[in-house]
């Protein structure tokens, strides 16, 4: 059974349960659109509303839904690439910054030479505050996926085979070699860094304009197909190019959860993804994998515990009654259940 465990009261149970997985096993973490409040807001309901609408015959409808999804994305997205000032972009991106900030600690501290100084981000989210926040730290290696060479055109090419790449630093004088920290940023629905080359994908980071009110449904479309992401809708797949580094990127995620001694932290995650979801289910028969998951509140807790009924290698960690676990609670859980608790000193 999938336990429910409470964060102030089972704290000293955390901390033990995470220090042992944080220590011995691969760190993987799935993380949703509730880390990227209040900068961007939830999708809630916006794929079966725009499933709806495409099975009633409202395609221009679905298409308008979808325009204003990206749009509510891509206001704080340009404001981001501009630096401009916002409270809720600079409010999202500290809450990155910080939890990129104790990973690096973590993976600088990990004291067995069997593993990797590595951690996998999973993310279904589109936006650039883990591509920001990575900045803040020269001395964490973040891999996105892209083949950064030096060449005459500048071209950066998207391949999943540039993710788990370790880096080590060498002395020139004394014989040491010294891995450097990294995480693997896998986007499982794109990004708004990927723009669609052939039959290529590239790196390209560009503020874009919103529409006018006078759009018409040919405006809306164009600006659709300007995205190499992979939109909330049922029928999820509008290129030959998306479907395969979708599903590519699908079995990174199986493959890593298949190993053994793997532990799976999740945050602002809903598991209302069906691919992700089965992939989840079907990777929990692994004995030797931990879910972890960070609940929003008790409902969102009760939620998980009736979503994964049958699962003795889940645990779901939510707030007192009454309360939330955001971006920033979920951060000063990784404070407290990792740092002082046998991983970092």
């Amino acid at each position: 059974m999938a336990r429910i465990l409470e964060l102030a009261k089972d704290g000293k149970e955390i901390r033990k349960n995470l220090a042992r997985s944080f220590q011995s096993g691969r760190i993987n973490f799935l993380i949703g659109s509730g880390a990227t409040l209040p900068a961007i807001p939830l999708a809630g309901t916006m794929e079966n509303d725009i499933a709806l609408l495409l099975a009633s015959g409202r395609e221009q409808d679905a298409a308008l839904l979808m325009y204003e999804f990206l749009s509510k994305i891509q206001v704080p997205t340009n404001k981001l690439i501009r630096e401009d000032p916002d409270v809720n972009n600079s409010q999202t991106s500290a809450g990155y910054a910080k939890f990129l900030g104790i990973l690096e600690i973590i993976l600088a501290e990990r004291r067995t030479t069997l593993l990797p100084k590595q951690a996998t981000i999973f993310t279904t989210n589109y936006d650039l505050f883990f591509e920001k926040a990575s900045v803040m730290f020269p001395g964490l290696k973040l891999n996105d996926g892209f083949t950064r060479v030096p060449s005459i055109d500048n071209k950066m090419s998207f391949s999943s085979r540039n993710f788990f790449n370790v880096t080590y630093n060498t002395g020139n004088l004394y014989d040491y070699k010294v891995e450097v920290p990294s995480i693997n940023v896998v986007k499982l629905h794109g990004s708004f860094s990927w723009k669609k080359d052939s039959d290529e994908i590239i790196f390209q980071v560009a503020e874009r304009d919103l529409l006018p009110p006078t759009k018409t449904p040919g405006d809306i479309k164009t600006f659709i197909e300007r995205y190499a992401v992979v939109l909330p809708q049922a029928a999820k797949f509008r290129t030959t190019l998306l479907d395969r580094t979708y599903y590519d990127l699908l079995r990174i995620y199986a493959n890593e959860l298949d190993r053994e001694n793997s532990a799976l932290i999740t945050f602002g995650f809903s598991f209302g993804d069906e691919h992700i979801l089965d992939i989840t289910k079907r990777s929990l028969k692994n004995p030797t994998l931990r879910l972890i998951i960070f609940a929003f509140d008790s409902a969102a807790a009760e939620a998980y515990g009736h979503r994964f009924d049958g699962y003795n290698n889940v645990e779901i960690i939510g707030p007192p009654v009454g309360s939330n676990l955001g971006f920033e609670q979920f951060n000063e859980a990784m404070m407290t259940c990792f740092v002082g608790s046998g991983v970092v000193s």
